[in-house]
């Protein structure tokens, strides 16, 4: 008898391919060469739609498709998330994109392709599914990073992007290959309870480590950060962007599900390690972001660090370490989308990424230089900002699981995070600018910036809601059990 489906919980799954679906009829439906931008359109009223459908679904919870496909708290939460962050993704390509019409309709369909992955990515609770998910996300990510044929840094960052990731897919399904020799099974509840009632044996601890090297990939925790400086610089600066928010999330939401669910009994095991590497990581990546001259290696290198941050919730291994982490990434959203919105909308005036050329900005355009200093003091974790919320609440996680140590190192990489950030402000506000001619930003995106810096300062100082809302992603999360 075949297993009944239930077809609700895959509901915005099933609009998303819809819409990918009714898009790509329409760019063959329409003339070529068109001036108007009908995708763009189509693709943002769409994107409106589903949030307004995916407000509806937070009671909608189950399991269906034999046990591999999950609809819980947290997908539920990720699946916002995700939604919110390709409204940014796409109001950044209809900008980037003005002077490249003739190609951007097919850089739309991609952008739709990478939601579904992440979408489903949130949901997965088999391996084999998650496999599927991630695979959806990345290969549209290797084309966008490579889409401007002219431009060799992109093609470059493409080439790099494609081969470390092939390499991560790898280790993935070999660690999945012994996981299912070791437990016999793919889903994670079966996995989680084998775990539950043996000790990690050799075999076990080595497919835990090819399968954290795939999903380091994604958090860009070192080791496994080697492409991030020539990939954020090379890439198209909207693929930069969701590489940086979207993909990374994504990432997360697999180490949530694995090292709370699945592999939850050993924590005293693996809460070292990933304490460790949260050390590492933050340590080299605002060591090295701050000798960068271009902006967007700087904010590759910032990433970099802020994976080491987020790392202390997962050593945490804790609800609160895990809702921190929901809470950190919610208000990193906002923040690293405005920087990346200023950066697009003066690279198009100036032509630049050089942080040489900020000098002066200020006296150029007030909302531009007023945005990239809101999201530059909350990346730096200063008060009242969501970033320092987001520190503060994986400081206490991480305090309360006894590593004092790296909560003391956190500290320290704090104040050397002020050094490259507090840098770009002076040039901003006090540098001499390299020329006096005015930054036009249209009021639609006005408004946008505006609104990205409310949201950065609401999520600071009226915290209380969207920490309830991270804790409640957790809690509800049926691998885990409190």
């Amino acid at each position: 008898m075949l297993p009944v489906i239930a077809w609700n919980l895959i509901s915005l799954e099933i609009l998303i391919t819809l819409t990918l679906v009714s898009l790509v009829i329409l760019d063959i439906l329409l003339p070529k060469g068109t001036k108007n931008d009908w995708l763009g359109f189509a693709s943002f009223t769409a994107l409106l739609g589903l949030i307004v459908f995916w407000t509806t679904q937070q009671s909608v919870t189950g399991i269906t498709f034999s046990g591999m496909f999950v609809s819980d708290s947290l997908s539920w939460f990720f699946k916002g998330f995700f939604l919110i962050t390709m409204i940014f993704i796409f109001v950044m390509t209809q900008q980037f994109f003005k002077f490249l019409g003739e190609r951007r309709n097919e850089f739309y369909l991609l952008l739709w392709l990478s939601l579904l992955g992440m979408c489903l990515i949130a949901s997965s609770a088999d391996f084999l599914l998650l496999f599927i998910s991630i695979e959806i996300l990345t290969i549209s990510l290797y084309v966008m990073t490579a889409y401007l044929r002219s431009d060799k840094l992109s093609i470059e960052a493409g080439m790099k992007y494609l081969i470390l990731g092939a390499l991560s897919s790898g280790f993935f399904l070999y660690g999945i290959s012994f996981l299912y020799g070791i437990t016999h099974s793919t889903r994670f509840a079966a996995i989680q309870m084998f775990t539950a009632t043996h000790s990690i044996s050799p075999l076990m601890l080595f497919a835990m480590v090819l399968i954290f090297a795939a999903v380091g990939f994604k958090i860009v925790a070192v080791p496994f950060h080697m492409w991030v400086p020539d990939v954020y610089q090379g890439a198209p600066t909207p693929v930069t962007a969701l590489l940086s928010v979207g993909s990374k999330a994504a990432g997360f939401i697999i180490l949530i599900r694995l090292f709370f669910g699945i592999f939850g009994p050993w924590h005293a095991e693996w809460s070292i390690l990933l304490a460790v590497l949260s050390a590492i990581t933050m340590c080299y990546g605002n060591l090295v972001a701050m000798f960068q001259t271009n902006i967007k290696r700087l904010l590759g290198y910032s990433s970099i660090s802020h994976a080491g941050y987020l790392l202390m919730g997962a050593a945490a291994g804790s609800m609160i370490g895990a809702s921190a982490m929901n809470f950190y990434l919610l208000g990193y959203l906002f923040t690293n989308l405005a920087a990346f919105l200023v950066i697009i909308l003066f690279s198009i005036a100036v032509k630049s990424d050089d942080i040489a050329d900020y000098a002066g900005l200020a006296r150029r355009s007030g909302i531009l230089a007023g945005t990239l200093l809101i999201a530059l003091i909350s990346l730096a974790g200063l008060p009242p900002l969501a970033g320092f919320f987001g520190k503060f609440a994986l400081l206490m996680a991480i305090i309360e699981s006894g590593f004092i140590w790296l909560a003391l190192i956190a500290g320290i990489n704090i104040v050397i995070s002020l050094y490259y950030y507090l840098m770009i402000v002076k040039k901003i506000y006090v540098d001499t600018p390299n020329s006096t001619s005015l930054i036009a930003v249209s009021l639609p995106m006005r408004l946008i910036l505006i609104l990205s810096m409310l949201a950065i300062i609401g999520i600071g100082i009226c915290q209380g809601p969207f920490l309830d809302a991270a804790i409640a992603s957790v809690k509800g999360m049926y691998l885990l059990h409190f």
